[in-house]
């Protein structure tokens, strides 16, 4: 019997180490490997984010869009790693300017925003990424707005801004309103340094208010539930939109990570930057 449970043991550690080597995998397209390819694709578009952009444990709205047959000539980069802040994508900024493409799609703010919400969640990131200091609406609107004005200034870019994403889908809740407040600032921040917008938080909320939901499920931290959405997508034939509803969101996977539903809003959102021509 002993014998038994340890295999057990050793079969679940095994599996769950091939799980989390597919979740944190590095995108094969992003910066430091596209500065090392020369390739003969016409226009160069970047997407700078965290977990969402990276598209292991939420829909890949990156890599769908690389699929698009009008952009056969389009060199698509995906730089987004999970549980990235803003400080970690000052970070890039060099490899960036390096590779100077036509197009950057910056999508950042749900880790900032988590952090402000208790001392736990600060001391997650604080532990992964070994910060100093805190992490506040004016750090984040200080590390935003050195963002823009980088790309702006030393690249020849289009830079486009999406505000993030909900926190949970329940309006009343404290990491919605949160997550309400950090699009508001990611609003006013794109505004004064004049580039574009894109309403994600807004137009998934909207679709939220519209859907007419029985309930609406809100933000509650769960590491452990957030792993096993993300083990079940790779080891069953689940999708994205499976396990939301299974988990009682609508756009969401686990409260935080888009699904395929609200993944496509931002895949739209996108392509209306790089396709204006195209409906």
């Amino acid at each position: 019997m002993k014998l038994l449970s340890k295999l057990w043991i050793f079969s679940f550690l095994i599996f769950e180490s091939c799980v989390i080597f597919q979740a944190t995998k590095v995108p094969p397209n992003n910066l430091k490997s596209s500065l090392e390819t020369n390739s003969d694709k016409k226009q160069k578009v970047v997407f700078l984010g965290d977990s969402i952009t990276h598209g292991r444990v939420s829909y890949d709205y990156v890599g769908s869009i690389s699929k698009n047959p009008s952009l056969t000539n389009f060199q698509i980069i995906n730089e987004g790693i999970n549980s990235r802040l803003t400080v970690q994508i000052l970070e890039q900024l060099e490899n960036l300017k390096k590779l100077n493409p036509d197009y950057v799609f910056l999508l950042i703010g749900t880790n900032d925003l988590k952090a402000t919400l208790s001392e736990e969640e600060y001391n997650r990131y604080a532990n992964i990424w070994k910060l100093k200091e805190p992490v506040t609406e004016e750090s984040f609107v200080i590390n935003l707005t050195k963002i823009i004005q980088s790309i702006q200034k030393e690249t020849k870019a289009k830079l486009i801004v999406f505000s993030p994403p909900v926190l949970g889908e329940d309006p009343n809740s404290v990491p919605f309103q949160r997550s309400k407040r950090f699009a508001e600032l990611t609003k006013q921040v794109a505004t004064k340094e004049k580039t574009i917008y894109k309403p994600l938080h807004e137009t998934l909320s909207q679709g939220l208010d519209e859907s007419k939901l029985s309930s609406r499920k809100p933000y509650t931290q769960n590491t452990w539930g957030m792993y096993w959405t993300i083990l079940r997508y790779y080891s069953t034939t689940a999708t994205w939109d499976d396990l939301g509803d299974s988990n009682g969101y609508y756009y969401l996977t686990d409260a935080i990570h888009l699904n395929e539903r609200g993944g496509k809003i931002l895949e739209g959102m996108a392509l209306e930057e790089i396709l204006p021509n195209e409906k």
